[in-house]
């Protein structure tokens, strides 16, 4: 069936139109076109792969905001504490965060991946939903937990990317960012890589330290990537890095290592957009902002 619909696209190069016909989200398709350009399973040759580039390079972005505050969140894990005596989902953290985008006006919130933990009891001991065979009840039980105590909130319009915990429910055919999208209206980015636009200018979205690893990341030009996964907030030359906002391995002896969120708003300036991040972390029971904004100023 996905070779069906890549041989389509090749010849139509109907992006939206093959999207509704085959009733797909838009990452999905785009995962198959990367199927094709980097696996080779669809027997294309030269010609043909370098058409799905095109394509590819022309419909990547998943998310175009202009000129908005956006809130960035990563690395809930939630549900762990069906193993666990103490709480570690900290589902209070993420109301704080909603509330918070209500009261400040600010209309984007991004996940950055890992929104389940992907980890079962089983046999007694904390394994990985994809580490035995027999454990899909545990696993759908676990994602329709996450789904059912999981706001959808209709003055925040919130995008998910998919992490390395949440691609263990895809071993079982569960798509955790296909459930949220039909179940909650929240937008699914993919996994692991999505490519966003912020007031015309292109970021890489990732939930992998290993750039390496991510193969499409170089067929977009793109000054700065916005990493989940390390569970840490820092700001280096050309990345940014997202802090965990669960209770689930925070490093709260490092600087950034305590739970919390980023807020990013962007400003024209000439011929470059500004981005500013403020980045707010855990202290005594509430949220605090650092005291200094982190500054990019990227090309349009």
């Amino acid at each position: 069936m996905e070779e069906e619909i890549i041989r389509e696209l090749l010849d139509t190069r109907d992006f939206y139109k093959i999207m509704e016909n085959n009733n797909l989200y838009k990452y999905q398709l785009l995962d198959f076109m990367r199927d094709g350009i980097y696996n080779r399973e669809y027997n294309l040759d030269n010609k043909e792969i370098g058409i799905l580039k095109e394509i590819y390079q022309d419909k990547s972005h998943m998310l175009k905001i202009g000129n908005e505050a956006v809130l960035f969140i990563s690395d809930t894990h939630y549900d762990y504490s069906s193993f666990d005596k103490q709480d570690m989902n900290r589902w209070d953290f993420l109301y704080y965060v909603l509330d918070f985008c209500k009261n400040n006006k600010i209309y984007y919130l991004i996940h950055g991946g890992d929104i389940g933990d992907g980890t079962i009891e089983l046999n007694g001991l904390k394994q990985p939903v994809n580490f035995t065979d027999g454990s899909y009840e545990l696993a759908k039980e676990q994602v329709n937990n996450i789904l059912d105590k999981y706001p959808s909130i209709p003055y925040v319009h919130q995008s998910f990317l998919g992490g390395n915990h949440d691609e263990r429910y895809l071993d079982y055919g569960i798509d955790i960012l296909k459930e949220f999208a039909d179940k909650k209206d929240i937008y699914p980015l993919g996994y692991l890589q999505a490519f966003i636009s912020i007031d015309g200018v292109s970021i890489s979205l990732e939930h992998e330290n290993h750039p390496f690893l991510i193969e499409c990341r170089n067929l977009i030009s793109h000054d700065l990537t916005i990493h989940g996964h390390s569970h840490i907030a820092l700001f280096q030359d050309n990345d940014v890095y997202i802090p965990a906002l669960g209770g689930f391995l925070n490093h709260k002896n490092e600087k950034g290592g305590e739970p919390g969120f980023l807020v990013m708003y962007p400003y024209k300036e000439k011929d470059l957009v500004k981005l500013e991040f403020e980045h707010f972390y855990l202290r005594d029971d509430t949220f605090v902002k650092e005291d200094k904004p982190y500054v990019y100023k990227l090309k349009k």
